[in-house]
């Protein structure tokens, strides 16, 4: 009864082709011209001609309500790259081979339409249609259902299904390119702070101890070891890395394209900016304005940290309408400390004074970049034209 009731649900639709078109349009020919010679041969042919769409639609039903379809598309994506998606086709029929399989998404917003093809798949098997896609547009976009037909066996109806497979993808700002190093050190090179308490590592001496099973012999200490009945070995400490902080104005000027461009370049920069410092080891921290409150990321590293950071830059959308004073006025005191800050802003001039007096002093260096000098010293990527991010 549960099969009969899924069957039932599913709603498969018939569509003639061209092809079929000119098909039907001969058989009425023919069956005219039956009527009227009144000869056999041509009501025999006739016949046969309504036959063969009968046995397309019988044959094309029966493949499609026969398939099973799973997308397999990963969470996030950068903007304006291309992105791998599998498409997993099962046949569930124990007799009977599916020909002519194609599959294509139901009306996509921001991506370029995706399609796989199956040539044959024969019972009780699975087959994973490869496809590639480009993700124009920023934000997140929402995939609904995938659509599979056929046209087999002689291509004069097109029949298919929709199989209802909601999901979305968060799709990052694109990456441009830093025309300048705005990092003052090159943390994971040569970090001038101070060594952590984190041991193991072999970067930074932190002392002495005796040799364990399975350390490194050449980190024993010869001369401090001769006279002992176990030797000692360097402890080493990895050092701390250096942090970035970002404070990002999100709220655009006005309303008009060229704010919009101006705001969409402004978040490239920092998801590239955020990118490769994590990529140099900087411990990468950031402040900005989310669609309704201001939104802190301590300094962090890791994929985690990663993902939050650049998940609330593809959010980003034209609602947002705090300023950033009220960003810079939410940071916690102590997330600036020790932190190169870099403060990216449409207008740096409207930023009060009493905020920028308390950046100087919790930060240990300060810079603060306008449209001209993001200009000199960032390129955004050329495929993308400055639009809003999805709904």
């Amino acid at each position: 009864m549960a099969k009969r009731r899924k069957r039932a649900r599913q709603v498969i639709q018939l569509r003639v082709t061209l092809a079929g078109w000119l098909f039907l349009l001969m058989s009425l020919l023919v069956g005219l011209a039956a009527v009227r010679s009144t000869m056999p041969m041509m009501f025999i042919v006739f016949g046969v001609m309504l036959g063969v769409v009968l046995i397309s639609s019988v044959l094309s039903r029966g493949m499609i309500r026969a398939v099973a379809v799973h997308r397999e598309l990963p969470p996030r994506a950068w903007q304006c790259e291309t992105l791998n998606v599998g498409y997993f086709i099962r046949n569930r029929r124990k007799r009977g081979s599916c020909l002519g399989l194609r599959l294509e998404e139901v009306k996509p917003q921001g991506i370029e339409d995706a399609r796989g093809y199956c040539v044959h798949l024969p019972p009780q098997t699975v087959f994973r249609a490869g496809s590639r896609l480009a993700v124009y547009r920023r934000g997140r976009i929402r995939l609904s259902a995938i659509r599979v037909s056929t046209q087999f066996p002689f291509g004069l109806l097109d029949v298919n299904q929709r199989i209802q497979q909601p999901t979305s993808l968060v799709v990052w700002p694109a990456k441009g390119r830093l025309q300048s190093d705005l990092l003052l050190h090159g943390a994971s090179q040569s970090s001038n702070a101070p060594p952590s308490r984190t041991q193991g590592g072999q970067d930074e001496f932190f002392g002495l101890r005796e040799y364990r099973q399975g350390d490194n012999p050449r980190w024993i200490h010869w001369r401090r070891s001769a006279g002992r009945s176990v030797p000692v070995v360097r402890e080493m400490a990895h050092p701390v890395p250096d942090a970035v902080f970002l404070v990002l104005e999100t709220r655009m000027s006005g309303a008009d394209e060229l704010a919009a461009m101006h705001r969409e370049t402004r978040l490239q920069f920092a998801a590239t900016l955020i990118e490769h410092a994590l990529h140099r080891g900087y411990l990468v921290g950031l402040a900005m304005a989310g669609n309704d409150v201001p939104l802190v990321f301590t300094p962090a590293t890791g994929r985690g940290s990663r993902c939050d950071m650049l998940d609330a830059l593809a959010d980003v959308n034209g609602s947002t309408q705090v300023d950033l004073d009220t960003v810079i006025e939410a940071l916690p005191p102590r997330t600036l400390q020790n932190a190169q800050t870099l403060v990216v802003a449409e207008r740096p001039g409207d930023i009060s004074i009493r905020c920028m007096e308390n950046l100087v002093r919790a930060s240990r260096s300060l810079r603060v970049v306008g449209p001209n000098a993001l200009d000199e010293i960032f390129e955004p990527n050329p495929l993308t034209s400055g639009e809003e991010g999805a709904a």
